[in-house]
């Protein structure tokens, strides 16, 4: 897709162009990340907090006015999501289906659906492939929504094992599906 305007982009994404959206997010992301880290000191968390803003972004595309939109909008709903991530006493859990609420969002579309659902089917075939331990990990922390301490227990490894196998599977399932996908995925299946 050639380098579109912010502007042309979101009308796009309005009507459900994936393309556009994974532009969008490839012209927006990095200045994100560098603020995220600079704000948090943590890839992990940065990247999450990053991938918050962009499923937001996702599901308030139809109300998002195309004339009056600026790239501040991107920066505003980061920094709320830092001022949210520093109330936490403590991050029980840093996957995204904790940072997705959609209880006041349009209803999806079935094309939104079928989409949903072939990228399920992607994801599911990538964390089969996964190594035996790191799949177990990344099952009980992103489908059965155990702590870190409480896998750590559960397995009878360290919380830090735990820790690299859940980044290492999320940085393989990212190479595999793409950061778009994953986003995507946990925006319908949280």
């Amino acid at each position: 897709m050639k380098k579109a305007t912010q502007n042309g982009l979101i009308s796009l994404i309005q009507n459900g162009d994936i393309k556009a959206f994974d532009e969008f997010y490839k012209q927006n992301w990095r200045q994100l990340y560098q603020m995220a880290y600079h704000s948090t000191g943590s890839v992990e968390d940065a990247k999450d907090l990053v991938q918050n803003v962009f499923i937001n972004f996702w599901n308030a595309r139809y109300s998002i006015d195309v004339n009056q939109y600026h790239q501040s909008y991107l920066f505003t709903s980061l920094r709320n999501s830092i001022i949210n991530h520093y109330k936490k006493d403590e991050v029980k859990k840093r996957g995204l289906e904790e940072l997705l609420h959609f209880d006041n969002q349009p209803a999806h579309t079935s094309e939104d659906h079928y989409i949903a659902k072939e990228l399920a089917q992607n994801i599911s075939t990538q964390v089969e492939e996964l190594p035996q331990k790191m799949q177990r990990v990344f099952v009980l922390s992103r489908y059965e929504h155990l702590s870190i301490n409480e896998i750590s227990e559960t397995l009878n490894i360290t919380p830090r094992t735990v820790k690299n196998q859940l980044s290492s599977a999320l940085k393989i399932l990212r190479t595999r599906v793409g950061t778009c996908g994953i986003i995507l995925f946990y925006i319908f299946f949280k």
